[in-house]
């Protein structure tokens, strides 16, 4: 006899068992069922905004974020929907206007049933009470806050929508309504929260760009401040600088003429002692004095007569003597007047060099006033750029506060409610269908293995091939249980 047939054999003869193994899970499955409540879902969906593609106040361009980025955006956005601040605020809402209170779980009572609120004397719940100013304040203990957290998020569940900006918040009640209620709540705490962060960072913007307008306007009037009432502006200025450095080159100017000249009568000065000494000649230039250069020319040509009668008559000739007497006079006469024509030239050339010092006195105070005229032309140009600059800019600024005064109220909100909160008819828990198939089938798996145990383990033989195979005897004959099965 082979192991199917065995197998076979044995869940006939035990069949009672695993219809009984059958019966009784499906009867546990559907017992329990019937204790537990049954658990509904709110589905609501939010729709979550793009993040802006420039800062809203100064209007500069933000790095552009790849889709990794911005999925891990969306994401985190989405969880911070069950962050604490809001879970917290919410148990407070809904234990003010008494819709739900949660079960302090660490002061919990000795046995209660999961799904029933406990009570007695050692649970504590969360309350809320109003402070002096009238607002509500949590006066349940830190340990309670974090039973209405911890129990709320097993409440709750965030869902993004594949490849959309929509998220799905899901809250499970045994109350339908409690579960709408929740949901409405969360969704209305968690986009006012998104709201108020938008307003921050625009009061945050609005506050730099009014302090911005502040610090220019304070430079304004510092500017307008110092500027000289009834003062030369800087065109004046700079006409005054157009004129002192044309004087400065008429000076520089005849500073070089006056440096020429006194060079060339110190030139005629050095020939006349050159000569005066005997060692130098004339020159072509003279010595600057018309009356020596006369006496000169006649003195050369008495030389010229002079050797031109010593070629042609005897010595003590009279016609010789007598040009040999003009010469000496001649010579001497001139001799006489080289001093005072010296003095003259020295005269001359201590003349030009006060002239020439005069002028370059004269040019360096034209040059430091040119400089100090100059500077404050460059001084008053800066300051009425500056100037300049700052209105523009305190002009662009009123602007810039004017148009997003105007624009904010336009603006989409961050966080915006596409469904309202809806409740599926169909209970998600208990799934009694569900159940009772899980539990008809692990019944009939459980009575197949107590079958096929008490198979193996049973000590009585019950078929004569069962007893050949054991005993290794053959069978000489079979008594029939009844008179039907015996032979004819």
């Amino acid at each position: 006899m082979t192991d199917s047939s065995s197998w076979t054999r044995a869940l006939a003869r035990h069949g009672r068992l695993v219809f009984a193994c059958v019966a009784l899970a499906g009867a546990a499955a559907v017992f329990v069922d019937s204790l537990t409540p049954p658990l509904y879902e709110a589905t609501l969906r939010l729709e979550i905004q793009r993040p802006a593609a420039r800062t809203p106040w100064t209007d500069q361009a933000l790095a552009v974020g790849s889709a990794q980025a911005e999925n891990l955006t969306l994401f985190t956005s989405t969880e911070l929907i069950k962050r604490r601040t809001l879970l917290v605020r919410l148990a407070e809402d809904m234990a003010h206007d008494g819709l739900w209170i949660a079960r302090a779980r660490v002061h919990r009572a000795p046995w209660s049933v999961p799904w029933k609120p406990a009570s007695g004397p050692g649970v504590q719940q969360a309350a809320v009470v109003p402070d002096a100013a009238g607002e509500r304040q949590p006066a349940a203990s830190r340990i309670d806050a974090d039973a209405s957290v911890l129990e709320l998020s097993t409440m709750i569940s965030v869902r993004p929508v594949q490849g959309t900006r929509l998220v799905d918040v899901a809250v499970r009640n045994p109350d339908p309504r409690l579960a709408i209620a929740i949901a409405d709540r969360l969704a209305a705490l968690f986009v006012a929260d998104q709201r108020d962060r938008n307003c921050d960072a625009d009061t945050s913007g609005l506050a730099t760009l009014e302090q911005q307008l502040r610090d220019t306007r304070a430079r304004i009037r510092a500017a307008s401040t110092d500027a000289e009432p009834g003062g030369p502006t800087a065109e004046l200025l700079r006409g005054r600088a157009t004129r002192i450095g044309a004087a400065l080159a008429q000076m520089d100017g005849a500073w070089t003429q006056s440096e020429a000249d006194r060079q060339d009568v110190s030139a005629r000065l050095a020939r006349l002692d050159r000569y005066s000494a005997g060692g130098g000649e004339w020159g072509s230039t003279g010595s600057g004095s018309e009356a020596l250069d006369a006496l000169h020319r006649d003195l050369e040509a008495c030389a010229r007569r002079l050797a031109a009668a010593r070629a042609v008559y005897k010595p003590l000739h009279p016609r010789l003597a007598a040009i040999d007497s003009e010469y000496a006079a001649l010579q001497s006469l001139e001799r006489e007047r080289i001093p005072l024509v010296r003095r003259e030239l020295g005269a001359q050339v201590t003349l030009d060099k006060a002239h020439a010092a005069r002028l370059k006195s004269a040019m360096a105070d034209s040059e430091r006033v040119l400089a100090t005229i100059l500077a404050r032309a460059a001084a008053l140009d800066e300051r009425n750029g500056g100037l300049d600059a700052d209105r523009e800019l305190e002009g662009r600024l009123l602007t810039r506060i004017r148009d997003r005064l105007i624009e904010a109220p336009l603006d989409r909100p961050p966080v915006q409610v596409v469904d309202a909160a809806a409740v599926d008819p169909a209970p998600v828990r208990p799934r009694r269908v569900l159940d009772l198939a899980v539990a008809l089938a692990a019944g009939l798996l459980l009575g197949i293995g107590l079958a096929l145990v008490r198979h193996a383990n049973r000590r009585k033989l019950e078929d004569p091939g069962e007893m050949e195979e054991r005993l290794n005897l053959p069978v000489v004959a079979v008594i029939p249980d009844t008179a039907q099965e015996a032979r004819p």
